[in-house]
C-alpha cells in the first residue's frame, strides 16, 4: 500500500513509527518531502483525533488529503514527480513569468518602435525599403514560431526553448548595439541636396541584416512557447485553477504591454537624447535580465512532457485514413478505436469523416460484417500502431483553426502601419508639449500602450462580468467574438488614420507645412488600434491555447503568432504593391512618396479599411462554420448523456 506511486514511502512504515518527528526524518531521509511534509507534520493532531479509531481510516484521510495538493494533469515538477499545486505554478510562477516576458518586450520593441527613423535618418533607406524591412523582420520573427514550436514539442519542452532562444535574441541585440556603436560601421555626414547622401550597403548592411534577424530568430522560439508554458501553471481540471487561467492571457498580455509602455518612452527618448549605442545596449541589458529572471524560477515552475512530433501523427492519420479508404465507419462511432482512460480525450465529430476512418479497428467481427457496418477489408499488420479516435479529432482541430488563421492576419496588417507610416506621419507634425519637451515620434505608441493596458483592465474587471448576464458563458464572449470585435477596430481604425492624413495633407498644401497640426490628431488611429489589440490578440491566444491538443500545445501557439507573420509579410507586399501601381504612367511619385507631402498616404489607408472590412465578412463566415473542439474528462462518467448530441453546432 503507497501513499502515491512516486513517492515509494509504503503507509506501513508510516503507521509503525509512533513519532510523527521520526516519520518526518523518515520522509526527508528519501528526499521526498514535497508534497508530505505538511501532512506529517500534522500527523499527531490527526491520530489524537482519530484515537480509539480506525487507523485505515485516518491513512485514507491522509491520502485524500495528498490527492487535493497534487495536480489532475501530466504536468510534473522539476524533478519530474507529479506537481504539488501548493509548491509550484499558479500564481506562485506567474509573476516570474510576467517580469520575463515584460524585459523581454521591453528590449524588442525598443528595437522597433524606433528603428524606421534609424533606417532612414541614419542609414539613408527609403521610405517604402525601410517600412518594409521592419515588417519583413517582424513576419520573420513570428514564422519562426513554428520553429519554436516544433522544438518545443519535439526536443526540449517548453522550458529549455525559452531559455535558448533567449539567449539567440540577446546576441542580436549585442550585435545591432555594437552596430550602432562602433565607428566603423558609421556612415560619413552628408547635407542633401548639396551633398548626397549614399544609403547603408555592402558588408555593412549584411551585419545590421544578420542583427535583426538573430533577434526575429529569438523572439519567434520564446514566444512559440511563453504564453502556453504560462497557461500550463494552471490546472484546467481544477475550477478554481481554470478560472485564474482565464485571467491569466489578459495580465500577461497586460505585462507585455507594460514592458511596450517603458519601451516607447524612456528607452525611445534615450535613443533620441544620448544615441543609439545607449539606447540599443539598455535593451540587451533587458533581455539579459529577463533570461536570467526566467531561469530562477525553475525550480518553482510545472512542466509539461514532450509528447513527440506533431508532424509525426499527423502523416500518421492521413496515411493511415488513406489506407482505410474503401472502409466504413461504423454507424456506432464507439466501436472506433479509443485510447485508454486519461485525460483530454476528444469525442467524435462529424467533420472530416474520411479522416475518422484511420480510428477504424484493424478487424472486424463476423457480426458487424454481417450488419454491414464494417465492411472488411484485409486486417492492418499487428505491429502497427493503432489510431484513436483523440489523435483524429486532434489533427480535426488543426484542420479547423486554418481558415480562423487566413482570416485574422489582417488586423496585423494594420497594425503594422502604427510601426511604419504613423511613425512618419508624427515625424511631421507639432510634437512639442510646452516650450522645451517635444515628443519623439516613436514615442507616439505610448498612447497604443495606454489603450491596450487600460482595455485590459476594464475587459477582465467589467466587461465580463456584465457580458455574463446576457450570454451565460464564464468567459462573457466566445474567443472567436473577442475577435471580431477587434478586426471591426481596426477597420475603423484605418478610417480615422485615412481622415487625419486628408486633414494634414490639407494644411501643409494651404501653408507649406503640417507642423501646425497637433500630433495628437493621431490618437484616434492609435486608440482603436491598441483597443483592437487587447481584443484580437488576447483572443487569438486563448482560442488557439484552449483548441489546440494538448501534445500540440506549442506548435498550437506558434499557429496563432503566425497570423501576425502573415499580417506583417502581407503588409510588405500591400506597400509594396501600392507604390509600384500609384507610380505607374503618373509623374507623380505614387501614394507612398518619401515627400509625405506629395503623396496621397490617406488614400492608401482608405484602401486597406476597404480590404480590412472585406476581410471581417469573410471571417463571420468561417467563425460559423467552426466547431468548437469537446473535450472529455474519462473520469466525469456523467457527462455520458451529452455524447450523443452533435458537436457540429457553431458558437460564434
Amino acid at each position: 500500500m503507497y501513499i502515491r506511486r512516486d513517492i515509494n514511502i509504503p503507509v506501513r512504515e508510516i503507521e509503525e513509527s509512533s513519532n510523527p518527528r521520526s516519520s518526518i526524518e523518515l520522509f526527508f531521509r528519501s528526499d521526498r518531502r514535497l508534497q508530505l511534509a505538511r501532512l506529517l507534520l500534522s500527523m499527531s493532531q490527526k491520530e489524537e483525533m482519530a484515537a480509539g479509531g480506525d487507523k485505515a481510516a485516518t491513512m485514507d484521510i491522509q491520502k485524500d488529503d495528498i490527492e487535493t495538493w497534487l495536480v489532475n494533469n501530466d504536468t510534473v515538477d522539476f524533478q519530474g514527480r507529479r506537481a504539488d499545486k501548493s509548491r509550484t505554478g499558479g500564481w506562485i510562477t506567474a509573476p516570474l513569468i510576467f517580469g520575463a516576458e515584460m524585459c523581454e518586450r521591453m528590449s524588442a520593441f525598443g528595437i522597433i518602435y524606433n528603428l524606421v527613423t534609424f533606417l532612414v535618418g541614419n542609414l539613408h533607406l527609403s521610405r517604402a525599403y525601410s517600412a518594409n524591412m521592419v515588417t519583413n523582420m517582424l513576419g520573420t520573427s513570428f514564422v519562426t514560431c513554428l520553429l519554436g514550436g516544433y522544438v518545443a514539442d519535439t526536443w526540449l519542452g517548453r522550458f529549455l526553448t525559452i531559455s535558448t532562444f533567449g539567449v539567440i535574441q540577446f546576441l542580436g541585440l549585442v550585435l545591432i548595439t555594437l552596430f550602432a556603436s562602433l565607428p566603423e560601421f558609421q556612415l560619413p555626414h552628408c547635407n542633401e541636396p548639396e551633398d548626397p547622401c549614399h544609403a547603408v550597403h555592402g558588408f555593412k548592411l549584411a551585419v545590421l541584416y544578420v542583427a535583426l534577424y538573430l533577434i526575429a530568430l529569438g523572439t519567434g522560439g520564446i514566444k512559440a512557447c511563453v504564453s502556453a508554458f504560462g497557461a500550463d501553471q494552471f490546472d484546467s481540471h481544477d475550477p478554481r485553477e481554470k478560472k485564474q487561467m482565464m485571467s491569466f492571457f489578459n495580465w500577461f498580455f497586460f505585462s507585455i504591454s507594460l514592458g511596450a509602455l517603458f519601451a516607447v518612452t524612456v528607452l525611445v527618448y534615450v535613443q533620441e537624447k544620448l544615441g543609439r549605442g545607449w539606447g540599443f545596449g539598455i535593451t540587451a541589458s533587458f533581455m539579459l535580465l529577463a533570461v536570467v529572471g526566467f531561469l530562477s524560477g525553475r525550480r518553482y515552475y510545472r512542466y509539461s512532457p514532450i509528447k513527440g512530433s506533431p508532424m509525426s501523427q499527423i502523416y500518421r492519420v492521413f496515411a493511415t485514413a488513406f489506407r482505410n479508404h474503401k472502409l466504413q465507419i461504423p454507424a456506432d462511432v464507439s466501436q472506433l478505436h479509443e485510447a485508454n482512460p486519461g485525460y483530454d480525450r476528444i469525442r467524435h465529430s462529424n467533420q472530416f469523416l474520411f479522416l475518422s476512418k484511420a480510428a477504424i479497428k484493424s478487424s472486424a467481427s463476423n457480426e458487424d460484417d454481417k450488419s454491414g457496418d464494417l465492411k472488411a477489408s484485409k486486417d492492418q499488420p499487428p505491429n502497427r500502431p493503432a489510431i484513436t479516435v483523440t489523435e483524429v479529432e486532434e489533427v480535426k482541430v488543426l484542420i479547423r483553426v486554418l481558415p480562423i488563421l487566413g482570416t485574422t492576419f489582417m488586423f496585423w496588417t494594420v497594425y503594422a502601419q502604427m510601426t511604419t507610416f504613423s511613425v512618419e506621419q508624427a515625424l511631421i507634425m507639432d510634437r512639442k508639449i510646452g516650450r522645451h519637451f517635444e515628443i519623439p515620434p516613436a514615442s507616439m505608441a505610448v498612447f497604443l500602450q495606454i489603450s491596450i493596458m487600460t482595455m485590459i483592465v476594464l475587459y477582465d474587471r467589467l466587461f465580463v462580468r456584465c457580458a455574463r448576464h446576457f450570454t451565460h458563458k464564464s468567459q462573457g464572449i466566445t474567443t472567436l467574438q473577442r475577435i471580431g470585435v477587434g478586426l471591426v477596430l481596426s477597420t475603423a481604425a484605418m478610417i480615422a488614420a485615412a481622415l487625419v492624413e486628408q486633414k494634414r495633407l490639407k494644411v501643409a498644401r494651404r501653408v507649406g507645412t503640417s507642423k501646425g497640426m497637433s500630433v495628437f490628431w493621431l490618437l484616434p488611429q492609435y486608440f482603436l488600434v491598441g483597443a483592437g489589440e487587447a481584443f484580437t490578440y488576447v483572443g487569438q491566444l486563448e482560442f488557439f491555447y484552449n483548441e489546440s491538443p494538448t501534445s500540440m500545445r506549442s506548435m498550437g501557439t506558434a499557429i496563432c503568432l503566425c497570423t501576425l507573420s502573415f499580417g506583417f509579410y502581407f503588409s510588405s507586399i500591400f506597400v509594396d504593391g501600392v507604390d509600384r501601381f500609384t507610380q505607374r504612367g503618373s509623374a507623380s511619385k505614387g501614394w507612398l512618396a518619401n515627400d509625405p507631402d506629395a503623396g496621397h498616404l490617406d488614400y492608401f489607408y482608405f484602401l486597406l479599411a476597404i480590404v480590412s472590412l472585406l476581410n471581417f465578412f469573410l471571417y463571420l463566415l468561417c467563425s460559423h462554420w467552426y466547431n468548437y473542439r469537446i473535450k472529455q474528462d474519462i473520469d466525469d462518467e456523467e457527462d455520458d448523456s451529452l455524447a450523443a448530441k452533435s458537436s457540429d453546432s457553431s458558437d460564434f
